[in-house]
């Protein structure tokens, strides 16, 4: 499954096109208005003495709105960059944009603590580590995700499956690093099986029916916090924005009046191989260059299989795939499915879903595009 995540799909018009990819772990996977610029990491709220009250509380400073009428932030989150683009409407101060940008970012880092396998105290781990147990309450959060997550491994026939991390965590992709062995994939293979994964949505409750499984959902979870600030920011009088994070990417409305345009950047280039003007709707790349190992002759890309505990085969990986999706939840575990599918296989999987549109460039550096974005495609 997907284990990092690079700023493969931009809005075009922002920093995010111009720059180099980098590569960052996706760890699922700021300062307040003046974000615009780059806002540090959330931290965790501390407890401050009460200001006196002969001191005044400072206005929160305005940032600064670009030519084309938006407000741009940008900040570090679930292992990776995460922007937000705001076209800021005539009835909203630029004042209150950039708080409702900061909470956007604060929401972010919620979901990430709540559903990062890697920190040991999020609610995601305490779900893990009662494997084999009773069924556990859960949060409407990560309930939510769950039961999306199966569903999903259903629809996809298990090529996407959010139980992976019971092998995955074997697997790491420092360029030093070295494949476990045969026998050690062997041994956990029988932990990865998404249909072990009982979620009463009802109750929001759940269980892992086996011990030792894990759930990892770095391919899943950092879509829904990208969903999840949408919606925030809606709320907040800003229908009108962007929300990117490593390359999952929601347009929401209009820059005013006029289409967000989403660039689909070349694998570990500079440039794109196209742009897709995007309203409602969400874009997600993936990609195998992303992160890898080479050891004894053989590249190992990070994208694993969950059917074999394996990364890709050569022959059947796709350098990038690109998603296009109502949301980014979908979108970016879908992106994740038809990666591990293959190019011609995970083609005809989507043009079997009326609900997905996608790009995908094979080995021999052929693009191919699903018949309903074949019209709406731009290149350069």
């Amino acid at each position: 499954m997907r284990t990092v995540a690079l700023a493969l799909a931009c809005v075009l018009g922002s920093s995010a096109c111009d720059s180099e990819p980098k590569a960052t772990p996706d760890r699922s996977g700021g300062a307040p208005a003046k974000a615009s610029t780059t806002p540090a990491p959330a931290k965790p709220a501390t407890t401050q003495p009460p200001a006196q009250p002969s001191e005044p509380t400072p206005a929160a400073e305005a940032p600064p709105v670009r030519k084309d009428g938006t407000i741009f932030a940008e900040s570090e989150l679930m292992g990776t960059r995460v922007t937000v683009n705001v076209w800021l409407p005539p009835d909203v101060e630029a004042a209150s944009a950039g708080a409702s940008i900061q909470a956007a970012f604060d929401e972010i880092a919620r979901i990430e603590s709540i559903m990062s396998e890697w920190q040991p105290d999020s609610e995601l781990s305490r779900f893990n580590d009662a494997a084999g147990e009773p069924a556990m309450p859960l949060s409407e959060e990560l309930t939510e995700v769950l039961a999306r997550s199966r569903e999903i491994a259903e629809i996809s026939g298990g090529t996407f499956d959010p139980t992976f991390h019971g092998v995955g965590q074997l697997w790491s992709f420092r360029p030093d690093a070295t494949p476990p062995t045969k026998a050690e994939v062997k041994a956990k293979l029988p932990l990865v099986d998404y249909r072990k994964m009982e979620i009463d949505a009802d109750a929001k409750s759940g269980r892992l029916t086996t011990a030792g499984m894990k759930v990892g959902l770095g391919a899943i979870a950092k879509g829904y916090a990208v969903d999840r600030a949408s919606a925030l920011l809606v709320a907040r009088g800003l229908p009108h924005h962007v929300v990117e994070a490593g390359g999952d990417t929601y347009a929401r409305g209009t820059k005013g009046g006029k289409k967000w345009v989403v660039g689909i950047q070349k694998p570990g280039e500079r440039g794109i191989v196209a742009a897709l003007p995007s309203s409602d709707e969400a874009v997600v790349t993936s990609g195998d260059y992303q992160r890898y190992f080479e050891f004894e002759g053989k590249r190992y890309a990070h994208i694993l299989d969950p059917k074999t505990g394996w990364p890709i085969p050569a022959e059947r990986s796709a350098p990038s795939v690109t998603v296009v999706a109502p949301n980014a939840t979908d979108a970016d575990a879908f992106a994740t499915a038809v990666a591990v599918m293959g190019p011609k296989a995970g083609m005809a999987f989507v043009e079997s879903r009326p609900e997905l549109e996608a790009v995908i460039l094979d080995a021999d550096g052929k693009t191919l595009v699903s018949s309903g974005l074949t019209d709406r495609l731009v290149y350069p």
